[in-house]
């Protein structure tokens, strides 16, 4: 259990830039902020972190320090060093046992500044300097607390002896509670936090360094510039304004500089995401790219890890990601409010870029033909984003704000090799038939493919008068629970809810689950793959105004999830083609199979494609004898 501590500073000389001499400092992922943390039990509480960083190899490390919340009635405390977490049975408990060297320390009372509390601390010097390597080294504490007298509770220190700090660094805190945890854990990715460990550390930093950690993979328009995302490491003694990269995309080398707005300041701990801009590429197709940052505001970067490579496609235009977020919903479900705030406020958060489909079960807006499948089993409320696992549809994975809000942007800012444009029109002069076009158009090429195209009818502004149409709240009596989490304004609704408008609601499940033959088996790299679908809607007693009609393509994958999403709003059936007489053609090029681009086609078959003055892009197939 963590329980937070607020504090206004913490050991504010003791941060990794604090230097105390010219080759000496002092090296932690601990910030200002600290919690206590612990399992509540009389065990053995093993703590780390992993110092593995180019930059300090070579250094050594002199003393160690640890902060923890317990001063007394702690047993068996020690400071250690150790390649590995290695963990061995002494009678019939399971200890850890450090291979590098370890010193029995006993716990020094302090205060620190912010807090009347007192805490404790772990000090030790070491005798002999250990040498850092490129394998790492972990660093960390071990600690037990007793089993209390018979009828006598644990001290609060005793429930919770460690103190963490918030922290992102996936080495910043390993965790192993003897009766919890059978094994070492990496637990930042659990608790976002870091042990309090401070390691002093000999050696002169290098000034100018920057670390490349990785290169994300990349879509790029043809003959446009563009920027890859890269993950750096500022460890250098200078804070970073600027730096010098060079590149290679297939036979072809680069070098260019890139000045940041504002400097990125030394820092070991955190790694810093930049765009680095990458000039045109002129040719279609996937390439391999390597990029090395070999400049430090103008001098030689020092780091030794500065390469790093990602692959590239270049493409006639880079598809937006539409993320597809299906919900799962209720007027008799009184927690499905929470569902109902997070689909408006996606809606005018993101407007278009998101595709949101609210499935109502056992009210008046149940969709003819539906549940499909096993839908209950997911619960009320719940949802599916790109048909990944079920989440709740408010908080998503977080635990107290609007998640899904964030969940949704990062799922848009992911590439997909794939886009799907849709069009919607009236068949008939009574509205009750509604044609639908669609084309995906895929940027690889792959046999057996097994993608689907699906389909929904959505209808906005549903509402009504009735038993099935009273939205029930469990949130009208809890205003002091939900202040501050951004659900307020259901604490101020009654109990049951009349006259709500519902938008974003399934009226038709045809093709929920795909079209067999809307993608061919076997596909290839920027050919466009069309197909069509109707509704016939004569008998649908759910829809209302037929003038906020919108049907919604997707892309399935072979695995159910949802590739990429689009919708299209019903038209009337001159519109469309009212629509298309206003574009007009704008230029043309073509390209080969193979996605080489062609100045002249001859015989053949190659893909045209064509820029639209609306700013769209057609693509078709043509074969010249």
């Amino acid at each position: 259990m963590l329980k937070k501590l607020m504090t206004s500073c913490f050991f504010a000389t003791v941060v990794l830039s604090a230097i105390a001499d010219d080759s000496t400092f002092v090296f932690s992922y601990a910030g200002d902020d600290y919690e206590i943390w612990g399992k509540g039990k009389s065990e053995i509480y093993d703590a780390a972190i992993r110092i593995q960083d180019p930059s300090l190899v070579g250094k050594k490390i002199t003393a160690l320090r640890a902060v923890i919340n317990a001063y007394e009635d702690i047993e068996d405390t020690s400071l250690w060093l150790s390649k590995e977490l290695t963990l061995e049975k002494v009678g019939s408990v399971k200890v850890t046992v450090p291979d590098v060297c370890s010193f029995e320390v006993s716990p020094e009372k302090i205060s620190l500044p912010g807090s009347d509390d007192s805490y404790g601390q772990l000090s030790a010097t070491l005798p002999d300097p250990y040498v850092i390597t490129e394998e790492g080294i972990y660093v960390g504490y071990s600690l037990t607390v007793p089993t209390a007298e018979k009828g006598m509770p644990l001290s609060n220190k005793q429930q919770y002896p460690l103190l963490l700090s918030p922290c992102n660094n996936p080495n910043s805190l390993y965790l192993r509670p003897s009766k919890d945890f059978l094994k070492w854990m990496a637990y930042n990715s659990k608790l976002a936090a870091a042990a309090m460990i401070y390691v002093t550390i000999e050696g002169e930093l290098s000034e100018y360094s920057v670390g490349l950690t990785s290169l994300a993979s990349a879509f790029a328009p043809v003959d446009k510039e563009f920027n890859i995302n890269a993950v750096i490491t500022t460890p250098g003694a200078k804070d970073v304004s600027s730096i010098g990269y060079t590149y290679t995309i297939g036979s072809n080398s680069f070098e260019r500089t890139l000045e940041f707005d504002s400097p990125i300041p030394s820092n070991f701990i955190n790694s810093t995401s930049v765009d680095i801009p990458i000039s045109p590429v002129s040719e279609l197709g996937e390439y391999s790219l390597e990029l090395t940052i070999n400049k430090v505001n103008g001098m030689d970067n020092e780091n030794s890890k500065a390469t790093a490579s990602c692959a590239l496609t270049v493409l006639p235009f880079v598809p937006k990601h539409r993320p597809m977020l299906e919900e799962f919903t209720g007027t008799w479900c009184g927690w499905c409010t929470r569902g109902f705030i997070a689909l408006e406020n996606l809606s005018e958060l993101y407007g278009d870029d998101v595709v949101l489909a609210a499935y109502h079960d056992g009210d008046a807006m149940q969709a003819p033909g539906f549940p499909v499948g096993d839908v209950k089993s997911l619960g009320f409320p719940s949802s599916m984003l790109n048909r990944g696992p079920s989440v709740d549809p408010y908080y998503a994975n977080s635990n107290d704000d609007f998640g899904m809000k964030n969940a949704v942007k990062a799922s848009m800012d992911i590439h997909v090799p794939a886009d799907i444009q849709v069009n919607a029109y009236w068949g008939n002069e009574d509205k009750t038939v509604i044609k639908i076009q669609s084309t995906a158009t895929f940027f690889e090429d792959k046999s057996n493919a097994g993608y689907k195209v699906g389909y929904l009818l959505i209808n906005n502004g549903l509402s009504g008068k009735g038993a099935g149409w009273i939205q029930s709240n469990y949130y009208s009596t809890q205003a002091a629970q939900y202040d501050g989490t951004g659900l307020e304004i259901l604490t101020t609704w009654p109990s049951k809810v009349s006259g709500l408008t519902f938008n974003d609601v399934v009226v038709e499940t045809d093709g929920l689950m795909g079209v067999d033959g809307a993608v061919p088996s076997d596909i290839a790299f920027n050919i466009p793959y069309a197909s069509e679908f109707s509704y016939d809607i004569a008998s649908n007693s759910v829809i209302q105004d037929k003038d906020k009609l919108y049907v919604a393509a997707f892309i399935i994958n072979p695995d159910g999830t949802i590739l990429n999403s689009n919708k299209a709003h019903v038209e009337g059936f001159t519109a469309v083609k009212a629509l298309e007489s206003e574009v007009r053609e704008v230029s043309e090029e073509y390209f080969n199979l193979s996605g080489t681009r062609v100045a002249a086609p001859s015989q053949g078959i190659f893909v045209r494609v064509a820029k639209m003055s609306d700013g769209s892009i057609r693509t078709s197939k043509i074969a010249l004898p």
